[in-house]
């Protein structure tokens, strides 16, 4: 799964939720809300980490971290909000 990184970007500061960084060709991006925690319960982030490949970000790895543990999810999780972000964003 993959997003255009200036979309992704240009989505980013525009809502103001997300902590996002850029080192070494990896992004990683951080969630975390009372909603979030509401709706899973507990302390909750979701931390997504890509690999940037020219213009785009592949997702890698997408953890909840729930009361201190870390669970794995697949990136195709993330489709719906990938797809609205290539659709709706202009960047």
């Amino acid at each position: 799964m993959s997003v255009s990184r200036a979309k992704l970007y240009s989505f980013l500061r525009s809502v103001g939720l997300y902590e996002a960084t850029e080192r070494e060709g990896v992004v990683t991006i951080r969630f975390s809300s009372m909603d979030l925690e509401g709706a899973i319960g507990g302390v909750a982030e979701i931390v997504i980490t890509g690999l940037v490949k020219g213009e785009r970000v592949e997702v890698a790895r997408v953890v909840i971290v729930k009361n201190g543990a870390s669970e794995d999810v697949a990136p195709e999780v993330l489709g719906g909000w990938l797809n609205y972000i290539e659709r709706y964003e202009h960047a």
